[in-house]
């Protein structure tokens, strides 16, 4: 029977952990006394943590102090995945989606939305995908 090897920690985790140690005021002897319970005296060094102990004590320690950000909601999920489409697709027809002015600018032509990408309700979305879906077409069918 194989033993299970754990992921090590990364070092851009450990810098994380060290940067929330500082935020947080935690001391040296702090660090160590969270350390030794969350690993159940394994160790008090950060650089000996598993990856999943690392991000669960990242989580606990934002958490605690009220830090984390706040889960997303169905509907936000939606938007954000709707607005990543179609500026997945705008960029398929030439939209330069680095640049919030060009963006803004061709959803403003009344002939595509009439108004800024920001203001797009989830229903103005899907219609714009759909607008863009028929000018990708468009573009295949006279290559």
């Amino acid at each position: 029977m194989t033993a299970k090897i754990k992921k090590p920690i990364t070092p851009a985790l450990i810098r994380k952990l060290h940067s929330i140690y500082s935020k947080n005021n935690i001391g040296v002897e702090d660090k160590k006394f969270l350390l030794l319970n969350l690993t159940e005296g394994r160790t008090d060094s950060t650089k000996d943590l598993t990856y999943s102990e690392a991000v669960y004590l990242s989580g606990f320690l934002n958490g605690r102090n009220g830090v984390s950000e706040k889960p997303i909601t169905a509907s936000e999920r939606e938007i954000k995945k709707r607005r990543s489409g179609a500026l997945s697709r705008m960029q398929k027809i030439g939209v330069d989606t680095t640049s919030w002015h060009s963006i803004n600018t061709f959803c403003c032509d009344k002939r595509i939305m009439g108004k800024p990408f920001y203001n797009l309700t989830p229903e103005e979305l899907l219609m714009l995908i759909k607008k863009l879906e028929a000018m990708i077409n468009k573009i295949i069918e006279n290559k």
